[in-house]
């Protein structure tokens, strides 16, 4: 039987306790989210899921002490799987502390030893200066690349993986014009469901990343199924990692 490609990115929106427990990455937005995905993973073991706070939402927590006392308490009690989601937005407001709250997770998952899933928004430049600075020794995921094959060099060489959602049904994206050019054992298939759904729907589901799976074979000329294992290979190697 054919096994289905793991979804490397999605959120609480999707899920319910009717939805089938295969291996998805799930992340908190905030940390209203967390004891949500510690039951979860609880009903569906092979759930990972991921405590953070999402850069939309960092002005919800303006002190970042108490911040990070909140998500310390919170990852030495529940024991969350990732780092995320987390990262940076230029289109969104207070970018200076965006940083500084993205820098916090980053030194929690370098202590912690928890990958990291990254949101990164026209902010490309500033996101390699602090994983540099970071010095990481984990495996990244920045979710829902749409880059040159030149950045993805720079994040790969960072120890990143690329999350592969639906912009890659995009005939006008950068990834697709890219996507040649970026190796396959650094690409994670996402859905970043209930998000970022393919034009012809209203939400997105983890089912469509088979959708996304069969474009990129179709652009690589790859076999599907040896592309599944080694995507799915993939998956394991980020959240599979023993803390």
């Amino acid at each position: 039987m054919t096994s289905r490609i793991f979804d490397a990115h999605c959120h609480l929106g999707a899920l319910n306790e009717k939805t089938a427990d295969f291996p998805r990455a799930v992340a908190a937005i905030t940390p209203a989210d967390f004891m949500t995905l510690v039951s979860l993973r609880q009903q569906k073991p092979q759930i990972k899921i991921g405590f953070g706070v999402h850069p939309w939402a960092v002005s919800e927590y303006p002190d970042l002490m108490l911040l990070e006392q909140l998500l310390r308490e919170q990852i030495e009690q529940s024991r969350p799987d990732f780092i995320g989601e987390c990262g940076l937005d230029l289109l969104k407001d207070n970018f200076e502390y965006q940083q500084a709250v993205f820098e916090l997770h980053l030194r929690l998952a370098g202590e912690y030893h928890k990958p990291v899933v990254i949101h990164c928004v026209r902010a490309y430049n500033q996101l390699l200066m602090l994983l540099a600075k970071a010095q990481l020794r984990v495996p990244l995921l920045v979710h829902a690349y749409n880059g040159n094959s030149e950045l993805a060099r720079q994040l790969i060489k960072k120890g990143a993986y690329l999350g592969i959602g639906s912009i890659i049904m995009n005939a006008n994206s950068q990834l697709l014009k890219s996507i040649m050019r970026i190796p396959l054992d650094n690409i994670l298939i996402e859905s970043d469901a209930p998000y970022m759904p393919i034009s012809t729907k209203e939400l997105s589901s983890s089912d469509d990343c088979e959708i996304y799976l069969q474009q990129l074979v179709r652009l690589l000329k790859q076999d599907v199924e040896t592309t599944r294992v080694l995507i799915n290979r993939n998956w394991s190697s980020v959240f599979a990692i023993v803390s």
